[in-house]
C-alpha cells in the first residue's frame, strides 16, 4: 500500500498533504488516512504510529488534532474500552506475514466528540535487519453506520409515525398467539381503518393527511400497555394486538376508541380535523392460528362491512370469504417442475474445487440450473424449494445424476460432486432407485462424491447412514455439506462415515480479518484430521482468505475466486 524509497519521506511524516500527490488524493477520495505501525523492542503496546498525511487524519476526524498520537498506547487512550480490547487482540493476532485485521471502534476527538471509525491493516515482513511493520488505513464510517442503523430501523418501523410496520407486526402477532396458547388467555387483533384519509389528502394536501395520521398514532400509542402491540399496516390502517381482551369486551373498547379517535379534533393549519374510523377484529389463537390468518381475517371483516354498509365494528366469522393471496411469480408449481423436466430445461452448472496447496483442480460440484424460455441460465433455487414442499425433489436429484452420468462418460478424467436431498434419502423407494442409478455407472461411480447437508443427515440419521453405506460400497465418496450451520456434535455426524466435510461459507467469508472465525475453523480442521476426514472451505473469494485457509490446514477450496458455476467449464472448452 505504501512503498519504500520514493515514499520514505511520506512514511516519516515529512511530506505535507499539499505535496502528497496522487496517493494522498486517492486516500482523500475514500475518506481515509493511511498509517504505518513500527514495532518496538518492548512490544506492540509501545509501537510507533506514523501518519504520513496528517491533514487527512484531521479531515477524517473533523478536528485540528495538533498533536498526532505517535504510539499505540496514546491512540488507545482516545478509544472506547471495547475498541481498545478488540484492537489490541487484533494486533497481537498478526503473527505471520500478510496477516490482516479489521476493527471498528469509537474514537474521541480533541473537542470531546466521538467518531466511529474502521481500521484495516496488514502485517508486512521487514527486510534483513528490519523489524516487521503494519500498514493500513483508517476511515470514518459514521455516515455508513447511520445508513445501516436507518435501514435496520425502517425494516421494522413506519417512517412517518415511528410505529411498527407490517413486517414487525407479523412477528409480534405470532409471538402473541404463542403467548395466548401458553398462558391460556385471550387476545384480539383489531384493525382500524381511517376511512376519510383519502378525502383529507385530496382536500387539504398530503401534509395535512400526514398530520392526521401522526395525531392518531400518538393517541393510540398512549393507550398501549405491555404486551399489547401497535403498528401502521397500510397507508390508512393501524393494527393492534390486544392481550387479555375477549370478544365480548370489544364493543366497550371500540366505543372508547371512537370517542378518543373520532370525536376529539386534531389541530391543523386548516382548522380542526376529524377522523372517521372503521374497525374489524378477529380472535387470536381461536380463529386466527397464525399472523397470516389474523391479517387476512381482519381484512375480510373490513370488506364484509363495506359491502354490507355496516359501519363501526365488524368481527370475523367463518362465513366471511377471505380472498386468496395471489401466488408469487417466483413460486413454482408441480406442473412447472414436471414441464421443465420434460422439456430438458433443468441443466447442470459446474463449479471447480481446487487443492488448497497446489491450487490445481480437484473436482467439480454440480449445481442445478434452469434454462428460461428466453434461453437464459438461472438458479433453480425456486424449483428446488417448491419440489421439496411438493414431494418431487427426488426427480430433480435423479435428473442431476443423469446429467452427471453423461458428463462422466464423455470426460473420463473428471470427478464430480452431486447434492442429494432429504426427499431422496428418507424415502426408501427413491433411495433405492438412486442407488440403482449409481450402480449403473459402473467404474465411473468411483469419480462421484455425494453431498448431504448436515441438516438432512440429522433429520433421519438411520436412513442417512444406510444410504451412505450403500453408496460407499459402490465406490462413491461421501461429503457433509454446510457443516457447522446446524446444532450437533462432530462425532454424531461421523456416524454416517463421511469422507469429507464442507465448512459452511458463513464461517469462511472474510476469515482473514476475523480471529473468531479463524479459531472456529482451526478447531474444525483439527477434529477432521483426527477422524481422517478431508475438509472443503466454501465461499473463498479472496487471496488472503485462501492463503489463511491453507495455513489452517484446509484441504480444498471452493469459491468465485477459483471459478463461478458454469455450464461450459474449462475442461469442456479444452476438449472442444
Amino acid at each position: 500500500m505504501l512503498k519504500r524509497g520514493a515514499n520514505e519521506k511520506a512514511l516519516t511524516g515529512q511530506v505535507s498533504l499539499s505535496t502528497g500527490g496522487a496517493l494522498a488524493d486517492a486516500f482523500s477520495l475514500i475518506g481515509g488516512a493511511p498509517f504505518e505501525i513500527r514495532y518496538s523492542e518492548s512490544g506492540i503496546e509501545e509501537a510507533v504510529i506514523i501518519w504520513p498525511y496528517p491533514k487527512l487524519l484531521q479531515a477524517l476526524l473533523r478536528s485540528p488534532m495538533p498533536l498526532l498520537p505517535s504510539q499505540t498506547h496514546e491512540w488507545h487512550g482516545r478509544m472506547d474500552a471495547a475498541g481498545q480490547r478488540e484492537r489490541a487482540n487484533a494486533l497481537r493476532s498478526l503473527t505471520w506475514e500478510g496477516a490482516q485485521y479489521c476493527v471498528r471502534y469509537l474514537l474521541r476527538t480533541d473537542d470531546a466528540r466521538y467518531v466511529r471509525v474502521e481500521e484495516r491493516g496488514r502485517r508486512i515482513a521487514g527486510k534483513e535487519g528490519m523489524q516487521s511493520r503494519v500498514i493500513g488505513v483508517l476511515t470514518n464510517i459514521d455516515s455508513v453506520q447511520e445508513e445501516v442503523e436507518r435501514a435496520a430501523y425502517l425494516s421494522a418501523h413506519d417512517d412517518l409515525t415511528g410505529l411498527w410496520n407490517k413486517n414487525r407486526l407479523v412477528e409480534g402477532l405470532d409471538y402473541l398467539i404463542a403467548l395466548v396458547r401458553r398462558t391460556r388467555q385471550f387476545a384480539i387483533y383489531l384493525r382500524i381503518e381511517i376511512s376519510n384519509l383519502a378525502q383529507t389528502n385530496e382536500t387539504y394536501g398530503y401534509e395535512t393527511g400526514d398530520r392526521l395520521l401522526l395525531g392518531i398514532a400518538d393517541r393510540l400509542r398512549d393507550m398501549m400497555r405491555a404486551p399489547d402491540m401497535l403498528a401502521r399496516v397500510e397507508n390508512a390502517s393501524f393494527g393492534l394486538g390486544l392481550y387479555g381482551v375477549k370478544e365480548e369486551d370489544l364493543d366497550i373498547l371500540v366505543a372508547r376508541l371512537q370517542t378518543i379517535l373520532s370525536e376529539m379534533p386534531y389541530n391543523s393549519f386548516h382548522g380542526p380535523l376529524y377522523a372517521e374510523c372503521n374497525f374489524a377484529a378477529t380472535s387470536l389463537a381461536d380463529k386466527a392460528q397464525c399472523s397470516y390468518d389474523a391479517l387476512s381475517q381482519a381484512g375480510a371483516a373490513l370488506e364484509y362491512a363495506a359491502k354490507h354498509e355496516k359501519p363501526g365494528l365488524s368481527f370475523y366469522s367463518n362465513d366471511m370469504k377471505i380472498k386468496p393471496a395471489p401466488m408469487p411469480q417466483d413460486v413454482a408449481t408441480a406442473e412447472d417442475i414436471l414441464e421443465a423436466l420434460n422439456d430438458r430445461r433443468i441443466l447442470l452448472a459446474y463449479q471447480p474445487i481446487v487443492d488448497a496447496k497446489t491450487r490445481e483442480l480437484h473436482h467439480y460440484e454440480c449445481l442445478l440450473r434452469l434454462r428460461t424460455d428466453a434461453g437464459e441460465m438461472v438458479s433453480a433455487g425456486r424449483f428446488i424449494m417448491a419440489a421439496e414442499k411438493l414431494g418431487l425433489i427426488h426427480l430433480l436429484d435423479r435428473r442431476a445424476l443423469a446429467l452427471a452420468s453423461e458428463t462422466l462418460r464423455q470426460y473420463p478424467d473428471v470427478e464430480l460432486a452431486l447434492n442429494v436431498s432429504a426427499g431422496t434419502v428418507k424415502d426408501m423407494e427413491a433411495a433405492d432407485a438412486y442407488i440403482a442409478a449409481l450402480r449403473a455407472l459402473g467404474p465411473a461411480v468411483t469419480r462421484v462424491t455425494l453431498e448431504l447437508t448436515e441438516t438432512v443427515a440429522l433429520e433421519d440419521p438411520a436412513m442417512a447412514s444406510r444410504f451412505s453405506v450403500e453408496a460407499r460400497s459402490l465406490g462413491c465418496e461421501f461429503a457433509i455439506d454446510d457443516f457447522g450451520s446446524g446444532y450437533t456434535t462432530f462425532r454424531n455426524l461421523m456416524a454416517i462415515e463421511a469422507d469429507t466435510i464442507k465448512i459452511d461459507g458463513s464461517f469462511i467469508e472474510d476469515i482473514s480479518i476475523s480471529p473468531y472465525k479463524q479459531t472456529f475453523v482451526r478447531m474444525m480442521v483439527d477434529l477432521a484430521q483426527t477422524f481422517s476426514v478431508k475438509t472443503v472451505a466454501e465461499m473463498v473469494d479472496s487471496h488472503s482468505d485462501a492463503d489463511l485457509l491453507k495455513r489452517l490446514g484446509v484441504d480444498y477450496l471452493q469459491g468465485y475466486m477459483f471459478g463461478v458455476p458454469s455450464a461450459s467449464p474449462a475442461w469442456r472448452k479444452q476438449a472442444s
